[in-house]
């Protein structure tokens, strides 16, 4: 959504993708098994081209350089990088999140697919690659697989969120700093 692009525009990336993610959501439990393959691999395929967040933050950082070849100006300089400081932490947060969200519905989509194909979910998600995903989903914020649980005809697919901390997948709530997990949710 924001390839090439400096701060500012994978903020408004995130803020796009986000909306695709809440309306692919709503419609994830109602896909039948050939339209999720489809949606899946479309899902695959946007998580493979996505812009790193090095990258993100090597265009901001030669922006920032050319800016100030034009006004150089030492005190401007390092009064950009302190106020900036935190906004990069949070547009990282923000960065991921969508990341994880994306990733949590292709996850969701191979597991609906494989319970309607075998009438069972798999015991963890690398019975999915081949049949299913190419790999194995991996968490941003800890660069892990996603969290799954099977829990009988059903499963909990999460990610341990922007606190990096596995809450057994208790919801995130709002607010700083964020605490909680990542969870699909087709209520979004």
């Amino acid at each position: 959504m924001s390839r090439g692009g400096v701060l500012i525009t994978r903020l408004v990336g995130v803020a796009c993708e986000a909306i695709g993610c809440r309306a692919l959501a709503n419609i994830v439990p109602k896909l039948n098994r050939e339209n999720g393959r489809v949606v899946l691999t479309d899902l695959e395929r946007v998580d493979v081209g996505h812009v790193t967040w090095e990258e993100v933050l090597r265009s901001e950082r030669d922006f920032c350089r050319y800016q100030y070849a034009q006004h150089p100006n030492p005190l401007m300089r390092v009064l950009g990088w302190w106020q900036s400081r935190g906004s990069k932490v949070k547009a990282e947060l923000k960065d991921k999140t969508v990341v994880a969200h994306e990733r949590l519905l292709a996850g969701e989509l191979a597991l609906r697919s494989c319970q309607l194909e075998q009438g069972r979910v798999p015991a963890r998600l690398g019975d999915l690659v081949t049949n299913y995903l190419s790999k194995v989903p991996e968490d941003p914020f800890t660069r892990q697989p996603l969290m799954y649980r099977p829990q009988g005809t059903n499963w909990l697919l999460y990610s341990v969120g922007p606190d990096g901390v596995d809450d057994g997948g208790r919801p995130a709530g709002r607010g700083w700093p964020v605490k909680g997990d990542i969870l699909f949710d087709s209520s979004w």
